[in-house]
């Protein structure tokens, strides 16, 4: 029953999408720069040169559909270089079996390893490695080599080029997109107050901030977008700190006034959050024309302030901290200054390159599902490719090429991609077939226009749903290889669909042999992000036991806030595949649920704190009694991650620590009313603490009944 469930969860994957990642204008970019080089060889009678720089264009153009113009162009480049030496490589070896599945393997090692340095270096080492795999299968001399790989180049160059001048082109900005949707999570966050608005807020921070870090814009431009970035994030504490109060947190006899006054703040925070982030682009643009634009954040703080003096207590201060966050951003924004731009977006191309080295040295070790992946990888190429010579079909080399793209470290992703896939190709075959069979096309045009189409979809869907891109690459090959080799349109579907479902079905056989099972991974993540939190609670708690140390920022605990928001992301992705996967847990998976739900609640009570940091709410040192407390809660968060970590039941610590830390907190917890928002706040915390630690204790040793 359990393996039926998680099965049926992998299977309903091939029907999710993201809105977000449908790429109207790179698919008509991308379909253009394919469509060129076929167009010049049919006018110029050189079709197979042309056919040559469009496989080259067809490739590259998979590199360069999402992202800043910094990153596509590197990628791009990248994958043009790479995917250049492979051709070389591949038509050299291509006559030599051993030689060719032996390169395959090794290609597909690094592939596999690549994705441990980052995704677009995975998405390089792949489309590399599909190159390799297509070109071995018309082995060249090496002048005819040379020649192949030169139409190769040209044909990812043509590409960047044309990307290059679209956007020079364009005002659209991933930079400016990515804060936008910081502000528009944000604002849905502020309107409906769950545990996955809030993890939203939280991803959408942590692309946002690692997309400004790799742009070429302009200076100002940037800085600005950094500078509504940081806004954003200060304005979150609020929203958090309002949050809290709105949930019946506040520890107050007037907890329910509290409570209704927070909800309807929240409402209209929630409405001027999302009509600063439509702006946000006008923002960093800084034109003349947008001095109306500017006008909305000054109007914006005067409604706030304006609503702050019908409000009363925390929920008056934390509303009139969002109006003066939002007139410092005015004045940021409005006024002629010299732009800086934050240390970590400065980084050195030398110091980013040995961290990608360090990166993949990292993961030289059995312990690394990532080594394991790639090792997999290079046996599925290895074994597909030996079957691609063994076949007599001619086109066998789509099985080792399905296998390529279906296989993933994961066990969902690699699941549900194949299924996907088999769909998407039976589909995309019949679609092709029919369209192909049934219009009567003398002149080619119709064929054209086939390819532009298919072309531009499949580009347009790679990030949107994996069955709907499988239908229109399915398709768009059908037509190429009927259009260009006059193979008739059934022979090809025959092939293309035998290839698939054996390579999809190596792809499955690979991972079950040596899988590498999330359950058996998820004590780590899990303690990683238990680890980030009590790295972010040490150094807040620092900064509380001596306040005038430190001068209010949102800036101080910004590498703290950055590693809790990565490692819970991390978390709840690794529960989700756990959860997808057909074998039983070690942890109950609602235990495991729940601890990252108290991890949610302990970060937004940290935030919630910083909120009355940056309101200069906090002038002296915490007391004796609530320093106890936070003593308390480090070892708590200690123990926590020790549990999961060693997956073994440990004792309570220090006892005598301990009943110190609990009469401490109950001198606090008999008036709370008359206790300050931090006492509240790590009573609160100190019994979320304790509380995962029994929940753990008790679920291991349910487990060893």
């Amino acid at each position: 029953m359990l393996l039926r469930r998680r099965t049926w969860r992998s299977i309903n994957t091939v029907t999710d999408h993201d809105p977000g990642n449908l790429r109207i204008v790179p698919g008509i970019r991308n379909a253009f720069g394919v469509v060129l080089p076929l167009v010049f060889g049919l006018i110029s009678q050189h079709v197979l040169s042309g056919v040559g720089i469009s496989a080259g264009a067809l490739v590259s153009g998979f590199a360069g559909t999402a992202g800043t113009a910094r990153r596509r162009t590197r990628t791009m480049l990248l994958a043009t270089l790479w995917m250049t030496v492979t051709t070389l490589v591949g038509a050299i070896a291509g006559a030599h079996t051993w030689l060719i599945v032996l390169l395959t393997m090794v290609s597909g090692w690094i592939a596999g390893m690549m994705i441990g340095v980052s995704a677009a270096a995975g998405q390089v080492g792949l489309l590399s490695t599909n190159a390799l795999i297509l070109i071995s299968t018309s082995p060249q001399s090496p002048s005819g080599a040379f020649y192949r790989a030169g139409l190769v180049l040209a044909g990812g160059l043509l590409q960047m080029a044309i990307m290059i001048v679209v956007d020079l082109c364009t005002t659209d900005s991933a930079e400016a997109d990515a804060v936008t949707q910081v502000y528009n999570r944000l604002a849905t966050y502020a309107r409906d107050r769950t545990r996955d608005t809030d993890l939203a807020v939280a991803t959408a921070l942590v692309d946002a901030d690692a997309t400004l870090r790799d742009s070429y814009m302009r200076m100002p431009a940037r800085a600005k977008l950094y500078r509504l970035l940081n806004a954003a994030e200060q304005v979150r504490f609020y929203v958090v700190a309002l949050v809290e109060m709105a949930k019946g947190r506040a520890y107050t006899s007037q907890r329910d006034e509290s409570s209704t006054a927070a909800l309807h703040a929240l409402r209209r925070v929630s409405s001027i959050v999302e009509q600063v982030g439509g702006d946000v682009w006008a923002f960093a643009a800084g034109r003349n024309r947008t001095l109306s634009t500017f006008g909305l954040l000054v109007q914006a703080a005067s409604e706030l302030e304006e609503l702050a003096e019908q409000m009363q207590g925390d929920v008056c201060a934390h509303v009139r901290a969002i109006a003066v966050a939002l007139r410092q951003l005015h004045r940021d924004l409005s006024e002629r200054t010299v732009w800086h731009l934050p240390a970590e977006a400065r980084e050195s191309i030398g110091r980013r390159l040995k961290k990608a080295a360090n990166s993949f040295l990292s993961h030289l070790t059995f312990h690394s599902a990532t080594f394991r992946h790639a090792l997999r990888a290079s046996g599925a190429m290895g074994l597909g490719m030996l079957a691609a010579r063994a076949l007599p079909w001619q086109h066998a080399y789509w099985l080792p090429l399905t296998a390529n793209i279906i296989l993933r470290p994961d066990f969902t992703a690699t699941f549900g991609r194949g299924i996907a896939r088999v769909i998407g190709t039976v589909a995309g075959i019949l679609l092709a077939t029919v369209l192909m069979v049934g219009v009567h096309d003398k002149t080619g045009m119709f064929g054209s226009l086939l390819i532009v189409v298919f072309a531009a979809a499949m580009y347009m869907l790679v990030n949107f749903n994996y069955a709907l891109f499988s239908c229109a690459l399915t398709a768009e090959t059908v037509v190429l290889l009927s259009f260009f080799e006059r193979a008739p349109a059934f022979v090809t579907m025959e092939d293309r669909l035998l290839d698939t479902v054996l390579g999809s079905f190596l792809a499955f056989l690979v991972y079950l042999v040596w899988p590498t099972w999330q359950y058996r991974e998820i004590h780590s993540v899990i303690a990683d992000a238990v680890a980030a939190q009590r790295t972010y609670f040490h150094a807040v708690f620092k900064t509380l036991r001596d306040p005038q140390g430190t001068s209010p920022s949102p800036r101080n605990f910004q590498s703290q806030r950055s590693a809790v928001r990565v490692s819970r992301t991390n978390a709840a992705v690794a529960i989700r595949q756990m959860l997808n996967e057909p074998v039983g847990p070690t942890w109950n998976p609602h235990t495991l649920l729940g601890v990252l739900v108290a991890i949610h609640r302990l970060s937004d009570t940290l935030l919630s704190i910083e909120a009355y940091v940056l309101e200069r709410r906090i002038e002296e040192p915490i007391g004796e009694d609530v320093v106890e407390i936070g003593l308390d809660i480090e070892r708590g968060l200690n123990l926590i991650e020790t549990i999961i970590r060693r997956n073994a039941t440990e004792t309570l610590g220090d006892k005598r620590g301990r009943e110190r830390a609990v009469t401490a907190a109950f001198a606090i917890d008999v008036d709370l009313a008359q206790q300050d928002v931090i006492a509240r706040a790590f009573v609160r915390m100190d019994n979320t603490a304790w509380t995962i630690v029994r929940m753990l204790q008790m679920d291991i040793v349910a487990s060893n009944i």
